[in-house]
């Protein structure tokens, strides 16, 4: 079915995956469209870029026609030192004019120098394989639940270390009984499981949180 974007849209925003809500990926823009009705493509990649699907961006899973006019980073960025950032192409670029975009604070010395460390250190390709191998354990124990509770498990969503597990009922009663348990996972909407891992988490570390979560599952499993 071919996308259709009303002629007053002057703006495209999405997240390649949606993070907050349910960790849906999405179906790709294409750039081209966007240019048929005068919009620009905006990607917010805050949470989902900088190596979080084992690509730098999330983006770089989607065909070079869904790549951004704008995106948008953060968080990892500084990992815990504040600092955003807007990127955008020659498309965009050549089209600002001097006092159509600025900051007060933009620029600081020490974020950007804190950043340019840390992009360094996101963009190693090793760092970039690691997550997927380690999103693929993740998912081969997702799997292995789904099958073995497929009433309960109906999907398993997400790339690298942003991952979901929705679920048919309220997860409300398994991310307390894995708290009790010493373990700490939080939701993404009404029925979602949500794991965002620090992207240097071990492989021993990955076993043994999802040990103690399958406890949980079968502990709330009537």
């Amino acid at each position: 079915m071919a996308l259709r974007i009303p002629f007053r849209v002057q703006l495209t925003k999405a997240q390649p995956c949606v993070a907050a809500g349910a960790l849906l990926a999405r179906r790709a823009l294409s750039t081209t469209r966007c240019r048929a009705v005068g919009a620009v493509l905006i990607y917010d990649e805050i949470q989902c870029g900088l190596g979080r699907t084992g690509t730098f961006w999330a983006h770089a899973h989607l065909p070079k026609e869904a790549h951004p006019d704008i995106l948008t980073t953060a968080k990892a960025l500084g990992n815990g030192f504040p600092i955003g950032a807007t990127l955008v192409n020659a498309h965009v670029a050549d089209k600002i004019k001097v006092g159509d975009h600025g900051t007060t604070f933009g620029g600081n010395p020490l974020a950007s120098r804190l950043s340019h460390h840390i992009v360094s250190r996101l963009a190693d390709p090793a760092l970039q394989k690691s997550v997927i191998a380690k999103g693929d354990l993740f998912r081969k124990r997702f799997d292995a639940w789904q099958a073995r509770w497929p009433a309960l498990i109906t999907e398993v969503r997400g790339k690298g270390l942003i991952l979901g597990l929705q679920l048919s009922q309220d997860p409300t009663p398994i991310v307390k009984a894995a708290r009790e348990r010493g373990l700490l996972v939080i939701t993404a909407g009404t029925n979602t499981l949500r794991f965002v891992p620090p992207l240097t988490i071990s492989e021993s570390e990955i076993q043994q949180g999802l040990d103690v979560l399958e406890e949980a599952i079968v502990a709330t499993v009537a």
